[in-house]
């Protein structure tokens, strides 16, 4: 009677044992690993962000650098610029303490908590750099492109088809009541280029009239028909040529509707002596 005893308390305890085992292991399977498995018809990242960025001088103050954001798929941003300054702007300004080379790094991040980094020396000169406000057409509001006491905020209509170059938006002109009109400082006696990308329907004369005059004496120094470009369905890349005045300071470009829809998109201005 004894041995039956011992035999049913050890088939107890086994029975007991398989219980509370089967137990965790259900636990373990359904909850503590539940997290680290991917959930159904999940896809994974396979595009990461990758850092980069332009600057340019103010034209008021060459010791104030203005830094644009060029990095791709990313939703965040930190920037270093040395000394403990720093910053979490997409497209911040900061003000060096004078002429030198500082190096910048930029930590462009997404949303999976992937990142890139990148550090450019940047050069600051004490020397004037013309540039265009809003040369991607993606600023609002769109005052940098009314003009002076044109009365106007809005000189053009936002313009996304078809697609603009490298994620710039466009400035769209489909009546007399559209332009694109600003005003910057330039170096006297200096030639420059301006570049900039456009699309026009086919038929019509040309894509807009091109004014670069002195700004404040009306002095031309270029005045021409934009061409027609040869289809109406991508983005083609022009640019022209001129010197300023031997006293300008301040030069105005200008285009204005021609009688043929037409687009504008990413914009410059460089000097070539």
């Amino acid at each position: 009677m004894k041995n039956k005893q011992n035999i049913f308390r050890k088939t107890t305890l086994l029975l007991f044992s398989i219980v509370v085992t089967s137990s965790f292991v259900g636990c373990v399977g359904s909850d503590t690993f539940r997290d680290d498995l991917p959930d159904s018809n999940s896809k994974v990242d396979t595009i990461f962000p990758e850092a980069n960025f332009d600057y340019t001088a103010d034209q008021t103050d060459f010791t104030i650098i203005n830094f644009t954001d060029l990095s791709t798929e990313a939703a965040s941003y930190e920037w270093d610029f040395g000394g403990g300054a720093t910053s979490t702007d997409r497209d911040p300004s900061f003000q060096f303490p004078g002429e030198g080379t500082f190096p910048v790094t930029l930590i462009s991040s997404d949303g999976n908590g992937e990142s890139s980094t990148v550090t450019i020396n940047v050069e600051v000169v004490d020397e004037l750099v013309a540039a265009f406000q809003c040369p991607d057409f993606l600023c609002s509001p769109r005052t940098p492109w009314a003009g002076v006491d044109r009365g106007t905020t809005s000189s053009y209509s936002a313009s996304s088809s078809p697609a603009p170059p490298e994620d710039n938006g466009a400035a769209k002109l489909s009546s007399s009541s559209n332009f694109l009109d600003q005003s910057i400082r330039v170096v006297a006696g200096a030639t420059y280029e301006v570049t900039f990308w456009y699309v026009s329907k086919t038929t019509g004369t040309s894509a807009g009239t091109l004014l670069i005059e002195d700004a404040d004496t009306g002095d031309d120094f270029l005045n021409q028909a934009i061409p027609l470009t040869d289809q109406a369905s991508s983005y083609v890349q022009t640019s022209f040529s001129f010197t300023t005045g031997d006293e300008t300071e301040n030069m105005r470009f200008n285009i204005e509707y021609a009688g043929t829809e037409c687009r504008f998109s990413k914009i410059s201005i460089d000097r070539l002596n």
